[in-house]
C-alpha cells in the first residue's frame, strides 16, 4: 500500500521520502521495492525514537531491544530479498532481453545526541583543569567519525556523500564527496599532509573544496600559517579553511 501512495504522489524517481514515524521501516521497504519496479532513485529518511520492546514481546525474544533495531533488520533483509530476486530474474532473460539493475539497498544509520566537540565551559574555581582538559577538543568515548559526520552536516554536506579513508605522510584523512571536503583530525599535521590532500584534489577538481583540521593538531603557529599558504597558492578560499 505504501509503494502505491508514493508512486502517486511523486512522479520524480529521485525523490527523498520522509516518515517522521517510520516503525519498522516499512516506507523504507517500500522506497526500495519501487525503485526495483521501475529504476528509480529515490531516497528515504526514516525517523524513529528508540521504543523498547519490553521483556514479554516476539520482539525481545527475538533478540530486538527497539523498534529501531527491527526497523534496521528489515531494511538490511528487504534489500537483500530484493537483490536476490533481481539477480534471479536477470538470469532468465533471454540473449535479446535487458538486464534489470539492482537499486542502492544500502542505509546509513544515525543517533541525535550531543555535539561530539567540547565546548569552552571555564570553572573558576578549577581553572588549570579547565585548561588541562581542553587540550582535546572532542569529547570523550567519541570516534573521529562521529565528528566528521558532524562536521559535514555543519558545513551543509549531503550526509549520502561517501566517506574514504587516505593516508598521507603517517595522518589519515577523510575524503567525503571525491574531494569536495578533505578532514584530518590527527596531531602534528605537516608540509606534506597539505601537498597530499592539494595532490588529491588537483585530481578529481571537485566544483566546491573545504578542508577541516583540528585546531590542536599543528606544532606551532608557524606551521598552521604555512599550511594554510600552500592552499591559498593552490586556488582554496580563504573562508574554506577551518579549524576546530
Amino acid at each position: 500500500m505504501i509503494k502505491y501512495l508514493i508512486s502517486l504522489v511523486h512522479n520524480n524517481k529521485d525523490a527523498i521520502i520522509l516518515d517522521f514515524f517510520s516503525g519498522s521501516a516499512t516506507t523504507a521497504h517500500a522506497v526500495m521495492q519501487l525503485n526495483a519496479d521501475d529504476g528509480g532513485h529515490r531516497k528515504f529518511i526514516m525517523v524513529q525514537l528508540p521504543e523498547v520492546c519490553t521483556e514479554d514481546t516476539e520482539a525481545a525474544k527475538a533478540g530486538y531491544s527497539s523498534i529501531c533495531e527491527i526497523g534496521k533488520e528489515r531494511i538490511r533483509r528487504a534489500g537483500k530479498k530484493i537483490k536476490a530476486d533481481i539477480e534471479e530474474e536477470n538470469k532468465q532473460i533471454k540473449l535479446d532481453g535487458e538486464s534489470k539493475e539492482v537499486p542502492d539497498i544500502g542505509f546509513k544509520v544515525f543517533k541525535l545526541d550531543s555535539s561530539n566537540i567540547r565546548k569552552w565551559q571555564p570553572d573558576d574555581e578549577k581553572v588549570e583543569d579547565t585548561l588541562l582538559s581542553s587540550i582535546d577538543n572532542f569529547m570523550p568515548e567519541r570516534t573521529e567519525m562521529d565528528a566528521v559526520y558532524e562536521i559535514m552536516i555543519k558545513l551543509g554536506l549531503d550526509l549520502t556523500y561517501p566517506v574514504e579513508e587516505k593516508a598521507a605522510a603517517g595522518r589519515k584523512i577523510y575524503s567525503i564527496g571525491m574531494e569536495s571536503l578533505m578532514i584530518c583530525l590527527d596531531d602534528d599535521i605537516t608540509i606534506e599532509v597539505a601537498e597530499t590532500m592539494v595532490k588529491l584534489h588537483n585530481e578529481l577538481q571537485p566544483e566546491i573544496w573545504k578542508v577541516v583540521f583540528k585546531d590542536n593538531g599543528f606544532k606551532d603557529d608557524s606551521m598552521k600559517i604555512n599550511i594554510f599558504e600552500i592552499f591559498k597558492s593552490a586556488g582554496l578560499d580563504e573562508d574554506a579553511f577551518t579549524t576546530i
